[in-house]
């Protein structure tokens, strides 16, 4: 799996609504998107590799900030009511008629407002309709679950009014984001189905033990049919309204040491792979056979060293800087991600900005981590100055009482890329004083526990950049620390308390004018990237790989895309 942390996938939303002309005529699009294959073959089953393998299935716990199981979960079996197209704009997905707009009069200012006219055909896969009242528990379930990942946004909806196939959501203020919310790119952003819960609090539903070991309905082209440690079943749901899969059936199985993953698809194991960018060039190794085909592209994405603000070491400032300036981040460009992406540059914008795809990634902001360039003499200077002993280093790290600094770095395991980065950060590491330990783990261990525990000092991983920059959004809000008060729920993992900030973050998400917000957001982020909660490290490409001469059809369209090169896998057909 591409180990990334996503946590809000967003489109250019201003919060009066105005989406450009094309997005406000938008009807119901192919489910994934894309163009479609034209023809194909009905029929058939395949068989697709996963780099890593999801803990557990909960749209709404930490289970769902790793991109796996969005990819293998929610995405392919659940509706949405927005979603984004391939080029990552904001189009209606299959539930919806339209994008609301000021000009169609489904969004209103004062009081604000959003209008939804749900599509009369939408059912689940049992044949009843998908409702408002499916929209309002919902609603309910993001706020009152246990460990809820991703309540903002929604903490601002004071009801839900339904007349027939019409759904309106009342706000109590007005909200930029509000097309995130029930889809768009939020890790939360699907309907869940209300009667699969007949037992939950109708008022207060906590389904924190609920859809953990399966999805067990569906409103999307796929029903979840098994999924287990070994592997998962997807099959075609016939009741869907949209685009009928081609495919009878999808296999995923885990394949998660990329050497294994690359052979698979060599000897026709599976039929198509999703790689992360390895040490070695990918479309290399696979060129020994012909029927293999790569397409690969940069994205929206971005490897960063995240820092836990609140752990004993890391919360010094000093230590911090310490090591942005003691990571040789040029020297991981050169020496592992031009294998696959010659054009990389070191990376100096952390999420939710990212230079790929938007503008919002201004100078103002990456002068913050642009200054740190290697220069470890800058790192000792910074600890002697703040009360270190380091007259041992090279040979052994700097002390304070007595006590050597030591940094415990995680990284995902089997990740060769990850595993390369920390060798060459832990050489660089010993000229700067630190005693630099890469550490592998399992990846739904790290998202699922570690992450959202705070249980880490330092973790390397790519998360999800977007196209809004909605800060609250990306939780950078105080209140949206997990910790064991509020049963962990809240997206903070980096444990940025700043509550003197979260007022100009909430009005960055409430104001209207884009001028007005671009200022805003080099306001935030500015003081954001200079507290140091991460090192950027370097951009992330996305890799499709498959077998020709066993599946066809706009296979690697979703490649640099937002939901991941599988999301278009109704349009795939069996090559015969």
């Amino acid at each position: 799996m591409q180990v990334r942390k996503i946590s809000r996938v967003l489109a250019v939303v201003m919060v009066l609504g105005m989406v450009g002309a094309a997005c406000s005529k938008s009807k119901t699009p192919p489910p994934g998107g894309g163009s479609t294959s034209g023809g194909g073959t009905k029929g058939g089953t395949a068989i697709f590799g996963a780099e890593q393998w999801p803990q557990c299935l909960n749209m709404i716990t930490a289970c769902a900030t790793s991109t796996w199981m969005q990819i293998v979960g929610p995405l392919p079996t659940l509706p949405r009511l927005l979603q984004l197209d391939d080029k990552s704009n904001v189009v209606a997905s299959p539930l919806v008629m339209e994008v609301p707009s000021l000009a169609n009069g489904q969004v209103t200012k004062d009081p604000f407002s959003v209008t939804y006219h749900l599509n009369p055909a939408a059912v689940w896969d049992d044949g009843t309709p998908i409702t408002g009242d499916d929209i309002d528990f919902t609603l309910k379930a993001i706020i009152n679950t246990t460990g809820t990942t991703g309540p903002v946004g929604y903490d601002k909806i004071t009801s839900v009014e339904t007349t027939g196939s019409t759904v309106k959501l009342n706000f109590s203020e007005p909200y930029a984001d509000w097309q995130d919310l029930f889809g768009g790119g939020s890790t939360n952003g699907h309907v869940i189905k209300k009667s699969a819960f007949p037992d939950a609090d109708p008022d207060k539903p906590d389904l924190a033990k609920e859809m953990n070991t399966l999805i067990p309905f569906s409103g999307g082209p796929w029903k979840m049919m098994s999924w287990n440690k070994s592997q998962e079943v997807l099959v075609r749901n016939d009741k869907f309204w949209g685009h009928q899969t081609l495919l009878d059936q999808v296999t995923f199985i885990p394949l998660t040491e990329q050497p294994q993953e690359i052979t698979a698809l060599l000897s026709g194991q599976v039929d198509a792979i999703f790689p992360q960018a390895g040490v070695a060039s990918i479309i290399s190794q696979l060129a020994s056979n012909p029927a293999a085909k790569a397409v690969t592209g940069p994205t929206n994405y971005g490897d960063a060293f995240w820092f836990q603000l609140d752990d004993p070491v890391m919360k010094d400032f000093a230590v911090r800087e310490a090591i942005a300036y003691g990571t040789d981040r040029q020297k991981i460009i050169d020496n592992i991600i031009k294998a696959n992406n010659p054009n990389a540059e070191v990376l100096n914008c952390l999420p939710p900005l990212f230079p790929v795809i938007d503008d919002w990634c201004t100078p103002a902001v990456t002068a913050a981590t642009s200054k740190y360039s290697y220069q470890p003499d800058m790192s000792i200077s910074l600890l002697t100055g703040d009360g270190y002993d380091c007259s041992g280093v090279p040979d052994s790290p700097c002390t304070k009482g007595g006590q050597p600094l030591k940094i415990t770095a995680y990284y995902t395991e089997g990740n060769v890329r990850r595993q390369h980065v920390g060798d060459i950060v832990k050489e660089g590491m010993r000229a700067a004083g630190i005693d630099w330990e890469p550490v592998p783990n399992d990846a739904t261990d790290l998202f699922s526990n570690k992450l959202p525990k705070g249980d880490y000092q330092v973790i390397e991983y790519a998360s999800g950049a977007t196209v809004d920059p909605s800060p609250t959004s990306f939780s950078w809000l105080s209140d949206q620390i997990p910790t064991a008060a509020n049963k962990y729920a809240g997206a903070n993992y980096q444990h940025y308390n700043h509550p003197e900030e979260d007022a100009l973050m909430k009005q960055m998400d409430m104001e209207p004018d884009l001028t007005a917000r671009h200022t805003l957001s080099d306001m935030v982020y500015s003081k954001i990237f200079a507290a140091l909660p991460g090192l950027p490290l370097y951009p992330f490409i996305n890799i499709t790989a498959w077998r020709t001469d066993h599946i066809a059809g706009p296979v690697g369209v979703w490649n640099q895309a937002s939901y991941g090169t599988y999301f278009n896998m109704d349009e795939w057909y069996k090559v015969t």
